[in-house]
């Protein structure tokens, strides 16, 4: 983790000090705790006194899922390291459209968790080892689900390699680099090669806190610095989604579990 984080240092260094002098931007709204919840752009924006931007292109826009990649089924081989030790598993990202998604990871055959995501902002977790089901939304944070440490909408974004935040203002771009303040007042640098990014990192304190790059080998790997996490994946499968999602059914004599202790509003 010192390693990739004396690369994207390397990386960011002059970004951001371009991206200080171009923002205009207090330095105290670079503080924010969270990541950015995008469902709350409007009141966030009236709040904090970000102005707002014209609507960014559409096409080829880093922040955004690119259109062919609706309806598809994908399988990931995941390697996590963190607090709670080091683990692997595969991961299927079943998407039918920019808001309504499932993940279900597994090892060995066996059904680890699941978390499904509808376009009505709904999120339902079930957990298949301890036989529990939480129900949230999909601004919330799951704190125990690897990747997760975004809002449930944005992870989807991150899988795919795209940036997981949206500008909200001071949006510098160019044909190989963007930075922006997202609703929080948090600053995003990132590196383009066209329309695809090489890395991209969320800056607090003036220092990279959670940061992406895409590998070689076109793999990716997920630092947070804070959650002293590192993720691995690499996509395995990917093909066409056949058929629409079926609705979330809780298994039998699953029961609930405290959703407070599992999400972060």
């Amino acid at each position: 983790m010192r390693r990739a984080l004396k690369l994207f240092k390397s990386h960011d260094g002059e970004m951001r000090r371009k991206s200080r002098r171009a923002a205009g931007f207090p330095a105290s709204m670079h503080h924010g705790l969270t990541l950015v919840l995008i469902s709350w752009l409007c009141a966030s924006c009236a709040s904090t006194g970000i102005p707002f931007l014209r609507p960014a292109p559409t096409t080829d826009a880093p922040w955004q899922i690119q259109s062919n990649a609706f309806p598809t089924q994908r399988l990931y081989r995941i390697k996590y390291q963190g607090p709670e030790g080091e683990l692997g598993f595969k991961l299927v990202l079943y998407l039918e459209s920019k808001s309504r998604y499932r993940l279900l990871a597994t090892d060995l055959g066996r059904k680890l968790w699941s978390l499904s995501v509808d376009g009505a902002g709904e999120a339902a977790w079930i957990d298949y080892r301890q036989k529990e089901f939480c129900q949230a939304t999909s601004s919330s944070e799951l704190r125990f689900v690897p990747l997760a440490n975004l809002p449930l909408g944005s992870l989807p974004k991150l899988l795919l390699g795209r940036l997981p935040a949206e500008p909200a203002a001071n949006l510098i771009q160019d044909a190989t680099r963007v930075t922006f303040l997202d609703v929080q007042g948090q600053l995003w640098n990132a590196s383009l090669a066209g329309s695809e990014l090489e890395w991209w990192s969320l800056l607090e304190n003036d220092e990279p806190v959670v940061w992406w790059k895409r590998e070689a080998d076109g793999s990716s790997v997920f630092v947070d610095r804070r959650g002293q996490q590192e993720v691995r994946w690499r996509e395995v499968v990917s093909e066409s989604l056949e058929s629409s999602l079926a609705a979330v059914v809780i298994p039998a004599k699953f029961s609930p579990g405290n959703c407070d202790a599992a999400t972060a509003r």
